[in-house]
């Protein structure tokens, strides 16, 4: 599991287990990128999120995994897999999630094939601060309806 600077202990001990109806709105950035890091950490800072970093492939997989996170922050240009073909294996470990894919070169065809895949939403980057805010405030919405 990644460790840095915003997904330290002292955020895992944020996100204390509580009956499914009462759990923490959890985000799993899947990102390679440390400039990635300040601008997340900064966006989350004030808003009693659990959130969660992967780096890798393998790292994105386990967390999904382990944490079952309600919002996926996709990169789809990560150093060793593409978001595209890395949406589907994180759906098949946890269906329910929302994922957010996040593209630096993108295209119209790929942003279809996104949503076909899964995907609620294709943003891209640089990430316009307020479409961010807007995807996770719709899915945090959704969340909340859940019984």
């Amino acid at each position: 599991m990644q460790t840095d600077g915003w997904n330290s202990d002292h955020h895992r001990q944020a996100a204390p287990v509580l009956a499914e109806k009462n759990r923490v709105f959890t985000i799993l950035v899947v990102e390679g990128s440390l400039s990635f890091e300040g601008f997340v950490g900064e966006f989350f800072k004030a808003g009693g999120h659990y959130i969660l970093r992967a780096a890798s492939r393998e790292d994105a997989l386990a967390q999904t995994r382990e944490h079952k996170p309600d919002l996926i922050l996709l990169d789809n240009e990560m150093k060793d897999a593409l978001g595209l073909v890395l949406l589907p294996e994180l759906l098949l470990e946890h269906a329910s999630a929302a994922v957010v894919v996040m593209a630096g070169h993108p295209s119209v065809d790929e942003a279809v094939e996104a949503m076909k895949l899964g995907a609620v939403e294709y943003l891209e980057r640089p990430l316009d601060p307020e479409k961010l805010r807007r995807a996770i405030e719709t899915q945090k919405a959704l969340f909340k309806r859940q019984p």
